[in-house]
């Protein structure tokens, strides 16, 4: 085992968040120094605030404009008083931390960077979101960017395998370059509950921000379909993108679907799923929902519940061939997921055995502990 000693050095260095709204970043930061593998400093200076997040509209993208300048500038001078690390980790978001460290010369960067990577800026405004005209000047200074910044990176920390595929293609990165962690998670709150299925109301529940890689209308017209199961109850926890959609179905009457729009602190979102016997996965058909695994499949796997989840490359690849882990439809197939839904509601037996399978699908391959585990072999 290794031990934190002089030689194990490591700089924390970014402008991240430390909150639950970033989970990846709070626990992961936590494990490593709790892990006694690391003597870990840290220049950080939050290029985002609890106040700012909450805000709407232009007052909060003009300051949160600003705050994000400052930070890195901040946190660059920092850097520079500070004598030269041998190793920095760079939490997300790291790309202009990691542009601005490529500009310095040779001397001055770190001897080692390790940064995760988590979301691409550029896959998400410009190829999922579709915010940004792709092939347009904005898009191609936005590829630059991140091509120069990751470059600049010894090794990068994708969430899943073919995350990490992605990139190095869209990049052109050598795929040794980027290596797959899992996402670091609220395992305080999200904590195994042992399923006792219930006999009466089956309690279906989805959580997310109801992006489009969600499939929120493949999971209300599942719901639809299954409008004459009184036995059967939706409920929904979020709100975004695809709200409207949820808004819409509601108007014309859904007796089976509840929709909690405010968003829920993590103590309350886990009390929701150990009251559930079937939680929902993604079911859009868009490319990045081929690649990742979300953070409600960790939430949900972590309290050992039942799930079911689009048929993904991220399923196929990583998780089938371990064995029957979370059962599975078609992604945008209502019918497929209603048909599924029916399938576990008659089976509590079935639920049970899904929950336990998820529980330890969790253990092995998604905990924090597994997480830590493999990211310790890419800073040794």
């Amino acid at each position: 085992m290794v031990r934190a000693d002089s030689q194990n050095s490591l700089l924390v260095l970014g402008v991240h968040l430390k909150s639950e709204g970033y989970p990846n970043t709070l626990y992961r930061l936590r494990e490593m120094e709790a892990s006694g593998l690391f003597q870990m400093s840290e220049i950080n200076v939050p290029m985002w605030s609890e106040s700012t997040q909450n805000r709407h509209g232009l007052s909060r993208l003009t300051r949160n404009l600003w705050r994000a300048v400052i930070a890195h500038i901040a946190v660059t001078i920092r850097y520079l008083a500070a004598t030269r690390p041998e190793r920095v980790y760079v939490p997300y978001p790291a790309v202009f931390v990691l542009f601005l460290l490529s500009w310095l010369p040779a001397w001055r960067r770190p001897g080692y960077v390790v940064a995760d990577v988590f979301i691409s800026l550029y896959d998400t405004i410009v190829l999922d979101r579709r915010l940004i005209k792709q092939g347009g000047l904005t898009a191609r200074m936005l590829k630059w960017i991140e091509t120069r910044a990751y470059a600049g990176a010894d090794k990068l920390v994708a969430d899943t395998p073919q995350n990490a595929r992605f990139l190095c293609e869209i990049f052109k990165l050598p795929e040794a370059k980027i290596i797959a962690v899992p996402l670091s998670t609220d395992e305080i709150h999200f904590k195994y509950t042992p399923y006792l299925p219930s006999h009466g109301v089956c309690r279906v529940l989805f959580v997310g921000t109801m992006i489009p890689l969600h499939g929120m209308e493949t999971i209300l017209e599942a719901a639809n379909l299954l409008s004459e199961r009184s036995d059967i109850h939706f409920k929904l926890i979020g709100d975004g993108q695809d709200a409207p959609i949820v808004e819409a179905r509601l108007r014309a009457h859904m007796p089976n679907l509840e929709w909690e729009r405010t968003w829920q602190s993590s103590q309350q979102i886990a009390e929701e799923i150990s009251r559930a016997d079937i939680c929902l996965g993604i079911f859009g058909a868009g490319g990045k929902a081929q690649r990742v695994c979300p953070f409600k499949i960790y939430a949900y796997a972590s309290m050992g519940r039942a799930v079911i989840t689009g048929e993904t490359r991220w399923l196929r690849e990583t998780v089938q061939p371990l064995g029957e882990t979370f059962a599975s439809v078609p992604v945008n197939n209502a019918a497929a997921l209603a048909a599924k839904i029916i399938q576990l509601a008659d089976a509590p037996a079935l639920r049970a055995n899904l929950a336990a399978n998820s529980r330890q699908f969790y253990e092995n391959h998604l905990s924090n502990q597994a997480a830590l585990r493999q990211l310790v072999n890419v800073f040794f």
